[in-house]
């Protein structure tokens, strides 16, 4: 029975370790460690809804590469990270390489962002669903941990800045910044 019971837990312990493994599996959308750092900072916040977009359920029906890039020879230096459609018809987000050495949280708080534009329906309300994501992954990652708050990073000031704006007037708060940014202004 000792034995039977000890074979038991090892079996679980494995099937457990390999869905783990395979939850854990980012490598068809990244293989930067601060990227996959940023993909395992959503799953611990609970985020899997943006997990699920970027590993492939979106329009593509294809995992989303992630990935840094120089955004100055395209010309979108005050970008922080865009999504693109590539040739052969899947998505890459790019993340500005500025940003390779903020917070694992603050890269996911882009991801979360950039995740809601796989419909590529270029409306105001993708861009509110986009920031709205965002501002909800960066109250979690604060709520657990104070001190990203307090980061002096460029990221982390960006969040800040849209979670107290949301905080005092909620949605209407976004629904400004986009309607005042030029980059929108040709949204419907």
């Amino acid at each position: 029975m000792k034995r039977f019971l000890i074979s038991l837990f090892l079996i679980i312990g494995m099937v457990f370790g390999v869905q783990d493994s395979l939850a854990s599996d980012y490598s068809k959308i990244s293989t930067n460690a601060k990227i996959i750092k940023a993909m395992a900072a959503l799953e611990g916040i609970g985020r899997r809804d943006v997990l699920a977009i970027l590993n492939g359920r979106n329009s593509t029906r294809r995992p989303i590469r992630v990935m840094f890039r120089d955004f100055a020879m395209f010309g979108y230096e005050d970008c922080e990270a865009i999504t693109v459609k590539t040739k052969s018809g899947g998505l890459v987000i790019y993340i500005n390489q500025e940003h390779k050495s903020a917070s694992p949280e603050c890269i996911a708080c882009l991801l979360a962002h950039e995740s809601q534009h796989h419909t590529f329906t270029n409306s105001k309300a993708e861009e509110l669903r986009a920031w709205i994501s965002e501002t909800h992954a960066w109250n979690e990652f604060v709520k657990r941990n104070k001190t990203l708050a307090l980061s002096n990073e460029p990221l982390a000031k960006r969040e800040n800045y849209i979670a107290k704006l949301r905080a005092k007037k909620g949605v209407a708060g976004i629904q400004k910044i986009i309607a005042s940014n030029p980059v929108y202004a040709g949204l419907n």
